[in-house]
């Protein structure tokens, strides 16, 4: 098994991953958690994000699809990327497949994101810029990384004559 630090895509990958899912548990799905448990520091944590960001996701009562896509990331993308970090280290054959989907799911429900983001009327250029200088990266590592499992899974699946 080759090392990580040969498989140069797949290193950029796992050290997305060691950083996303700190972000995910800290930021992205506290608002699910219930008050009785949640400490203090993620408010915190919250506060500053939003008044950084303005970011009315965070800010007000979020719209019901944004909602579903925190219980999303919550089921699925958290539980991914926490075992895509260990799948990534050890070359697990699953990588490509699961990071496919992972991607898939990353590019659709960011994208949406976005679209309300530059929709909203109660926000300026410049904050609306910032925003999607913080989202727009993340969907870009997601559709560079898709198609990069796509083309991995391609060329398991079809015969070598039929690419070339």
């Amino acid at each position: 098994m080759p090392s990580i630090f040969s498989r140069k895509r797949d290193l950029l990958y796992f050290l997305f991953f060691v950083i996303h899912v700190p972000t995910i548990l800290l930021a992205d799905i506290s608002p699910l958690y219930p008050d009785s448990i949640r400490p203090a520091f993620l408010d915190r944590i919250q506060q500053f994000y939003i008044n950084t960001y303005h970011d009315k996701f965070f800010e007000e009562a979020a719209p019901a699809w944004f909602t579903v896509f925190i219980i999303m990331e919550a089921l699925y993308h958290a539980p991914v990327s926490i075992w895509a970090i260990g799948a990534l280290l050890r070359d697990d054959p699953l990588v490509p497949l699961n990071l496919l989907v992972w991607s898939v799911q990353t590019v659709v429900t960011t994208s949406a994101c976005l679209a309300e983001v530059w929709s909203w009327t109660d926000r300026t250029h410049e904050q609306k810029s910032n925003l999607t200088k913080l989202y727009a990266p993340y969907a870009l590592l997601a559709a560079v990384m898709g198609l990069d499992m796509f083309l991995r899974l391609r060329g398991r699946l079809l015969p070598k004559t039929k690419r070339e």
